[in-house]
């Protein structure tokens, strides 16, 4: 076995079964927040793993056992809990297992109160969760959405105006919650905070571009052109949303400026 999928293997089972059992948290029915965070709210339409369900998932292809892999761990390591968590999260990401670091982080964060550990526990429970879509790996992904609300939640208590999160937070809305026109009112709510940041004026552009509003994704396009004029990727956007719309001279007058910026270095550092 892949000796860094041994030492997540380990940690695993070492973080289920011999030290995560943190106020709230209950291996067979999930953290007391998922509850709350699901309080007078219709059940997702597709069910979701409870935690310990979730690491069998994901770790289930692995081989070897769990008992040994910990035994093997905890000879050859002398790690604290929290260094496990960074560990654990660390291999995890180098082994695009997204939602498991997902995990580590989320615990992490329990221990640490910090707010960008439950920032980046949200983004990766976020990013796993589009892979298990894109898998049609439905349970997972609607274990992973649930992580990351219960993330973002955590996230926006320490600092409600804290735009990363905010900004995520319109993604569950609108790719999982089932309240797109919350995401929608949400994102006004981010540009008013802060007109310039990039990510919120592309997450206006991704969904005015999924919803054919494409006269307004064109003056959404130029906005985010006009704060980062030298980046290739927003022309290159630019010149799609023309082709999308038929308009094939200004396609090519933006794909050319694309291709000239981006010979000129720009972002190649």
């Amino acid at each position: 076995m892949n000796n860094r999928i041994l030492i997540i293997s380990a940690i695993s089972f070492l973080l289920l079964f011999l030290g995560l059992f943190l106020p709230g948290y209950n291996s067979s029915s999930g953290p007391a927040e998922i509850h709350s965070a699901q309080k007078g709210k219709p059940a997702p339409a597709v069910a979701s793993y409870r935690p310990d369900e979730y690491f069998r998932y994901v770790l289930g292809t692995f081989r070897g056992s769990f008992a040994q892999n910990a035994a093997l761990l905890a000879m050859r390591n002398k790690v604290t809990p929290l260094d496990s968590l960074v560990l654990g999260s660390k291999l995890a990401r180098e082994n695009e297992l997204l939602g498991l670091s997902g995990f580590y982080l989320y615990w992490k964060a329990r221990r640490s109160g910090a707010l960008n550990d439950y920032y980046e526990a949200a983004v990766d429970f976020i990013r796993a969760a589009s892979l298990s879509g894109m898998k049609h790996q439905d349970k997972a992904a609607a274990t992973e959405w649930t992580y990351s609300k219960i993330c973002l939640d955590s996230a926006l208590k320490l600092d409600p105006e804290h735009l990363p999160s905010r900004n995520a937070l319109v993604a569950y809305y609108t790719e999982f919650g089932g309240e797109p026109m919350k995401g929608v009112a949400l994102l006004k709510e981010n540009e008013k905070l802060d007109s310039s940041d990039l990510e919120t004026q592309y997450l206006y552009l991704s969904l005015l571009k999924k919803a054919g509003e494409l006269d307004k994704a064109i003056l959404r396009c130029q906005k985010i052109i006009s704060l980062q004029p030298q980046n290739p990727e927003f022309l290159y956007e630019m010149s799609g949303l023309y082709g999308m719309k038929g308009d094939s001279l200004n396609a090519k007058l933006y794909l050319d400026l694309a291709i000239k910026t981006q010979r000129s270095g720009f972002g190649n550092n």
